[in-house]
């Protein structure tokens, strides 16, 4: 019965879907598996009254296979927000669009009531602080409770664990490419 009312209480809520795609990725990619955004999108979609979906994707110019995935992505639903990472001269790459996150749900505060962040990156600890203090109701879902840092799930109002969403995450075999 508990279930049933917080369920009802959260499709009264209006909610906003922010993806970080590179945090994801990298955490999967490591592990053979893939993130099945579009299984990811129906979940959240039979729990929560949600306005809009928007993944963050950081590119390199020259990665095809980067490029399918937003095309992919965009198909599925997703307002896509798209950067070039920047390559360091030691020829390291960074790829963080931890900013761009932050003011996507800035400029929608208004208009929602609820935060969804799909990531497991401890940056976002002072912004969910500060929704928070907003009034906002903010759930993490992030891949378990390793990739996902500890002050991030203590910090939001709810933490899933992406691995236990079904369908959403395919292990694949060691001679398929990630």
């Amino acid at each position: 019965m508990e279930l049933m009312f917080e369920q009802e209480r959260r499709l009264r809520l209006r909610a906003a879907v922010f993806v970080d795609v590179q945090n994801i990725q990298e955490v999967f990619e490591k592990q053979w598996s893939e993130v099945r955004y579009d299984r990811l999108r129906e979940y959240i979609l039979q729990n929560h009254d949600v306005i809009k979906f928007v993944a963050f994707i950081p590119y390199r110019k020259d990665d095809e296979k980067r490029q399918r995935l937003i095309d992919a992505i965009s198909l599925m639903g997703y307002r896509c927000v798209c950067k070039q990472a920047k390559e360091r001269p030691d020829g390291t790459v960074k790829a963080n669009m931890d900013l761009e996150i932050a003011i996507e749900i800035q400029s929608m505060l208004d208009a929602i009531d609820e935060v969804i962040l799909v990531t497991g990156d401890s940056d976002f600890v002072p912004l969910v602080d500060y929704l928070s203090r907003k009034g906002k109701r903010v759930e993490v879902i992030g891949p378990g409770r390793g990739p996902t840092a500890l002050e991030l799930i203590r910090s939001v109002d709810e933490f899933e664990n992406i691995d236990e969403i079904e369908g959403v995450i395919i292990r694949l075999t060691d001679n398929t490419q990630v």
